[in-house]
């Protein structure tokens, strides 16, 4: 375990000093990497143990042995101008190996925690689960009530980030 986690720090630390060329104004943060910690990696995929880089916003996710077990895909840059009611709202979106949404996760952002909440407790971001990205872009989920504008930016993110796979 003491490996995995000497294995994770190395990454966080070469991740945040990377430059993404592709968008030439665009700087990454802290919250721009695809995971806040290596536990929460592995809800969505229990056998990781490190990510790479492959693209813009998109990590490889390998096991032990190297072998790519998903894909994680940040929405920002790509849904940078889509705004909820207090901003962007980006995310994470987990792929299995074999294209399948398994998870949608809400980054860090400045939209109310109560409105938030009530999109995550509806279950929202699990409404794409399951699907292929082709799959996702086509599906209309409706807002959670009293919720919309951050209803509208997370499903207006997701299918952004979605149109712009490589």
């Amino acid at each position: 375990m003491k490996k995995t986690k000497l294995i994770f720090a190395v990454l966080v630390i070469a991740l945040s000093t990377l430059s993404f060329s592709s968008c030439s104004n665009y700087k990454p943060t802290e919250k721009d990497l695809p995971i806040e910690t290596l536990t929460e990696l592995q809800n969505a995929f229990p056998k990781a143990t490190y990510v790479e880089l492959t693209e813009t916003a998109t990590y490889a996710v390998k096991n032990e042995n190297g072998k790519v077990i998903g894909t994680v895909l940040l929405s920002s840059p790509y849904s940078d101008e889509i705004i909820g009611f207090n901003g962007p709202t980006p995310l994470q979106i987990a792929l299995d190996a074999e294209g399948k949404i398994i998870e949608v996760r809400v980054l860090a952002n400045d939209e109310t925690p109560n409105f938030l909440n009530r999109v995550i407790k509806a279950g929202f971001l699990d409404s794409w689960n399951g699907l292929t990205a082709e799959e996702a872009l086509k599906k209309e989920v409706d807002a959670v009530s009293g919720a919309t504008y951050s209803s509208n930016a997370i499903q207006n993110s997701l299918k952004a980030r979605l149109s712009n796979i490589q």
